[in-house]
């Protein structure tokens, strides 16, 4: 979809554009097109229903019917496949006026939407050899019709090169004298490939970004003559003027964003962007996947100097390829580390979409409620209290929209490359070892320095629960026994800070019990794979022989019932298991996976690893967390 589009109201839309945009007309679902008449045909309670919400409604849709078919037979090579240009071109194509200049715009529909296909999602506003050299089009009424591609590629050697540091000031001069207001000044040269030939390399354009929404089509075409005649003077005839919209952004990354409180649209859906802690990281060489454990500050060097670096705590083999030799930063090829892989970032895009989705059918479900309600108002079925229960969730659920389109539009615009995803570099990765002395506990950590613009809105090491349980349903299923919580809770916002490291003394002898008595100790991660599950720790520790012989010992943790899911799966790594009352317990690494399910889970104690990350940052300090490495 254009996004242009995207916070567009589905009541102020017409029907044409509606079945341009694909929610109304042949071959849409009759489910979508029955909820987008509903948004259309009823505005006082459905007016903030959005094309970006419909938009996610059909995608969810077409992702379930496409994972619902079975593998379908090739396509005969004269058959052509439609890419989503072509299938917007095929209802433009049903549009009289998509091939012609319809004012205020300068240029046709067509050629405003396509001229810069395959270079991205460009829309031409004008350029000054519109009238010499016409944009190829179809034949109107035409079935099929391949597309033009360009690519644009640098500009060398030409006689603008030898005076584009006096020609471009002139440029931005006259810009600012007409009121344009400008985001860059560039030059390319676009090869074109059309149906099958070429590629053929274009002419030099002089290729002008404006801020989105400052100028009119108009006013860029009156302004080209100008700098044409800023090239003439420096005898350069044959470049192209072109313009266009788009915004410079900085591509160091955003912050990490704020954790927010639980009846906050956002909650639960941008926990992959967040400071809290499970934050999804991936190796940026390969996309191998892992978790952040939790953040410590540097505080001093190991020399005693001054530090202001933060480090993240996650496992070797999430941080290294090579996990048998040991690695310390090497400035001249640093290793980084993503704020989410590319399968966790698309999988991140999928749950917004189909919040949205699942959002505009539920607001049309609750207005047909209210009709029906204010339907009986009068009559002995009347019910008041429902009425005013029904529209309050209704306020409720419309005003979520709003918040579901921006974090969508800021994940995809601020998150979408990988660049931006970078958390960090790096900083120490010792070999995997099992012999670091007697416990022989499995040494399975890395740390990596964090891009402190990435840690603006970080406050302390806190778990962002999600939004899978309540709190009182968490409550329930940590302390089952209701004497044994008495005084226990977890927060309603379900941010859990961790305060402590368990003990070993307290890892041996759990202090809560279950309904009959019994020692019980429930334990909870929030990973990259499996995000929030509980499990139970089995109470003594495991030895594990692993490949190669490794033999070790390590924390162990089952899966809490047959029903409740597995309690780790690969992705996890890294994941800080913790008790409920906001206690560190162990460190994720491994499992024992067999077909489907993984049954049980093996972890390094939290206070052994802790121990190790202060033997290397003597000054360590853990934001606010509480540990001794008592006997």
């Amino acid at each position: 979809m254009d996004p242009k589009y995207a916070d567009k109201k589905i009541a102020d839309m017409s029907e044409e554009e509606l079945v341009l945009l694909g929610f109304l007309g042949e071959g849409v679902a009759p489910g979508i097109q029955d909820l987008v008449r509903a948004a259309k045909a009823n505005p006082r309670d459905l007016g903030s229903i959005t094309c970006f919400m419909a938009d996610c409604l059909k995608r969810v849709y077409q992702a379930e019917q496409n994972a619902a078919k079975l593998p379908a037979a090739p396509a005969p090579p004269t058959s052509p496949t439609l890419s989503d240009t072509e299938t917007l071109w095929s209802g433009l194509g049903s549009n009289s006026e998509a091939l012609a200049v319809v004012a205020p715009d300068m240029v046709s529909k067509y050629e405003m939407h396509f001229y810069y296909h395959g270079i991205g999602d460009l829309q031409l506003m004008w350029r000054s050899d519109l009238q010499t050299n016409p944009f190829p089009k179809p034949v109107p009424g035409a079935r099929f019709y391949k597309i033009p591609t360009k690519t644009a590629h640098g500009v060398f050697g030409t006689p603008l090169n030898a005076v584009w540091d006096n020609v471009a000031p002139l440029i931005i001069a006259s810009l600012k004298v007409n009121g344009l207001q400008y985001s860059a000044v560039t030059t390319a040269r676009f090869s074109s490939v059309e149906d099958g030939k070429g590629p053929t390399l274009g002419p030099v354009v002089v290729w002008i970004a404006l801020r989105p929404g400052t100028a009119k089509p108009r006013d860029v075409c009156d302004a080209t003559p100008t700098i044409l005649q800023i090239l003439s003077k420096f005898n350069i005839t044959d470049v192209v003027v072109e313009w266009y919209e788009g915004l410079v952004v900085r591509l160091g990354g955003p912050p990490l964003m704020r954790v927010v409180k639980n009846i906050n649209a956002r909650f639960g859906l941008n926990t992959p962007f967040n400071t809290g802690l499970g934050i999804p990281i991936a190796r940026q060489s390969d996309d191998a996947h892992g978790t952040l454990t939790l953040l410590f500050k540097e505080v001093k060097t190991s020399s005693g100097e001054p530090s202001n670096r933060v480090l993240a705590l996650t496992s070797k083999h999430v941080a290294s390829v090579a996990t048998t030799t040991d690695y310390e930063l090497d400035e001249a090829n640093p290793q980084h580390i993503l704020v989410c892989g590319e399968r966790r970032f698309g999988l991140a895009i999928t749950e917004i979409e189909k919040a949205a989705a699942n959002g505009f059918r539920d607001v049309v479900g609750l207005h047909t409620e209210v009709e029906e309600l204010e339907k009986a108002v009068g009559t002995d079925e009347e019910d008041v209290w429902a009425l005013d229960r029904k529209r309050n969730a209704l306020k409720e659920k419309n005003e979520d929209h709003a918040g579901l389109s921006e974090l969508f539009d800021e994940v995809k615009r601020q998150w979408k490359d990988s660049n931006g995803r970078r958390l960090g570099v790096v900083d120490w990765a010792p070999k995997i070892d099992v012999t670091v002395d007697e416990r022989k506990y499995t040494r399975d950590i890395a740390t990596f320095a964090v891009d402190e613009k990435k840690l603006i809105n970080f406050e302390r090491n806190s778990v962002d629960l999600g939004n899978q349980y309540t709190a009182r349903e968490l409550e329930d299923l940590f302390w089952p026994l209701d004497a044994v919580r008495q005084g226990r809770k977890i927060p309603t916002s379900l941010q859990l800070p961790i305060r402590s490291i368990v003990p070993r003394r307290r890892v041996l002898n759990p202090d809560t019990m279950d309904k009959n008595g019994n020692p019980l100790y429930i334990v909870g991660k929030y990973g990259n794979a499996t995000k929030l599950t509980l499990g139970r720790y089995s109470g003594m520790e495991g030895y594990i022989c692993q490949e190669f012989g490794l033999e070790s010992r390590e924390v162990v943790v089952y899966n809490l019932s047959k029903t409740s899911g597995d309690f780790s799966d690969q992705g996890d790594s890294g994941s800080l298991i913790f008790t409920g009352d906001g206690s560190g317990l162990a460190m994720l690494h491994s499992g024992m996976p067999r077909g489907m399910h993984n049954h049980v889970t093996f972890g390094t104690p939290m206070w052994w690893v802790i121990k190790q990350v202060c033997l290397k940052y003597r000054f360590a300090e853990f934001c606010g967390i509480a540990y001794t490495f008592e006997k």
